[in-house]
């Protein structure tokens, strides 16, 4: 379908715009629904602003947060006096919608098609994982944008602006570094002449490493390491062959929860296609020259992306989250429709390759349809009502019950430091690596603090024990429970109660004096 024709520029025209408001309205929905770490880059941008440093407790630098280009992004709107947690969450979303027509214009240069490619926007633009992390004011939707900007001036073959937006990524999502290699791979693969590829790739990487090496000197005068804290606190410690297949599992789980129909399509109609490849016959020339075209021109930069970026989380054990996956779901999606549109052009059921596209996208919107509406946004609201009644109303007590200068400990950190206003100590790592050995041991968070391994880390005021059972006394007889809050539907993919309680600790006087 020619882009130039009059009929498809109104029928992009008037599409886009629905599809991409039609999402805003869904995604605002659930505007209320905040993840506790967005509130981590809350606390770090506000130190930022109030000149306290790249810190979760001011004074104390460390490298807490994931990307500090978003992190940046949040703490700049705060500098105009926009309420922080307004300003990620808004521009979290409008990055979001951005993300739409980003994924429309990657779907087009792949697929070459309007109406095709509008009817794979609008798959996307209902997945129910793009929809539950856009507007939680994470850095989700910039990445998201970023990933589909590389691919797409890859493909246009623009590598230079290819790898700009790489760099760009990189600073939001660490595991995006293997995107110019995939670059490079994309250059020397469809490149005419070896010896400028080889030109080319040089200056690509000299420019990459331009671009990204000024935060790595800042990140390691800051913080003395280049590697965020994250890395250590969330990847595995000995991977192994099950803790591998463990991690597989987990994100074929997720994966086919949103994209199960559009994985299967995607994988038959790109053996139909690689099976057109494989015969020999003078009359399908063309028909073999346009299958090279869509296996290898159109698609290897992002079916090389979808295949390492799992495995690079499979063998380093990552604890894999929905958010995570977003930054390969979108190609899922893409090339469903792409092989289909091409499989279909290439059988004898030709006339009916818009019918294939309209039916492949009424599967994967009635599938995440029925995902959102029985699974995540009961999850996300139910979410919302935790922190609302549990989490901030214990960071609340803290702010107008205890010292200014009271220090203490709990596995989730976020809105506790945010509202609190406290020194919070971070038994997941984040903000406190000198957790992350205990971690690496193999100890979470939550056994950290049951089995009472944070005497060296500092005198501690407060314990926030995170358990199933109300007032579970922690080992010793130097902790006082104060009080405990129910939090329902801590996960959405384990939803159970959990209670979150408060301990004041007892030191002895020999500790008091000193």
């Amino acid at each position: 379908m020619d882009p130039n024709n009059k009929w498809n520029r109104w029928l992009l025209a008037g599409a886009l715009p629905v599809i991409v408001g039609l999402f805003y309205i869904s995604a605002s929905g659930h505007f209320g629904y905040t993840p506790d770490d967005t509130y981590i880059y809350l606390q770090f941008a506000k130190n930022i602003i109030h000149g306290d440093g790249m810190a979760f407790n001011a004074g104390h630098p460390t490298y807490g947060f994931t990307s500090p280009l978003w992190l940046f992004i949040i703490s700049a709107g705060g500098k105009l006096g926009v309420d922080l947690f307004y300003a990620a969450k808004v521009i979290d979303l409008l990055f979001a919608s951005l993300g739409i027509v980003v994924f429309y214009l990657v779907a087009f240069e792949t697929i070459r098609d309007v109406a095709t490619s509008l009817c794979a926007t609008v798959a996307f633009s209902v997945n129910a994982w793009f929809l539950r992390w856009a507007g939680t004011g994470m850095e989700t939707s910039l990445a998201l944008i970023l990933v589909l900007a590389v691919v797409l001036y890859c493909l246009r073959n623009e590598y230079f602006v290819s790898i700009f937006f790489a760099a760009l990524a990189f600073v939001v999502r660490p595991e995006t570094v293997i995107l110019p290699f995939l670059v490079v791979i994309d250059l020397f693969v469809n490149s005419y002449s070896r010896k400028r590829a080889v030109q080319t790739a040089a200056a690509l990487a000299l420019m990459y490493v331009a671009l990204i090496a000024p935060w790595f000197i800042a990140a390691y005068r800051t913080f003395g390491t280049i590697i965020p804290n994250t890395f250590f606190a969330k990847s595995g410690i000995h991977p192994g062959f099950e803790a591998l297949l463990a991690t597989a599992a987990d994100i074929g789980k997720t994966v086919g929860a949103t994209d199960g129909i559009a994985a299967v399509v995607m994988l038959l109609a790109g053996g139909f296609l690689l099976v057109i490849l494989t015969r020999h016959n003078a009359n399908l020339g063309e028909e073999v020259r346009q299958a090279r075209f869509f296996l290898m021109r159109q698609s290897i930069i992002g079916v090389g992306w979808l295949v390492v970026l799992p495995a690079i989380y499979c063998l380093t054990d990552v604890n894999v989250m929905s958010r995570y996956l977003l930054l390969i779901t979108p190609f899922i999606t893409i090339y469903a429709f792409s092989f289909l549109h091409k499989a279909v052009e290439n059988s004898s059921l030709r006339k009916h390759v818009y019918t294939a596209a309209f039916v492949l996208t009424a599967f994967v919107l009635v599938q995440n349809q029925l995902v959102y509406r029985a699974y995540v946004k009961p999850g996300m609201d139910a979410f919302q009502v935790g922190m609302s009644s549990c989490l901030i109303p214990i960071a609340v007590w803290f702010r107008e019950n205890t010292p200014a200068d009271a220090t203490l400990l709990a596995p989730d950190i976020g809105a506790l430091g945010y509202y609190s206003g406290r020194t919070v100590l971070d038994a997941a790592g984040l903000a406190s690596p000198e957790f992350i050995p205990l971690l690496r041991q193999g100890l979470s968070p939550d056994s950290i603090i049951a089995k009472r391994l944070f005497g060296n880390m500092g005198d501690v005021d407060f314990v926030v024990q995170r358990s199933t059972m109300p007032g579970v006394q922690i080992p010793g007889d130097s902790l006082q429970p104060l009080f405990a809050k129910p939090f329902y539907g801590l996960t959405i993919q384990d939803p159970h109660l959990t209670y979150y309680t408060v301990y004041k600790v007892q030191r002895t006087p020999s500790e008091v004096i000193r």
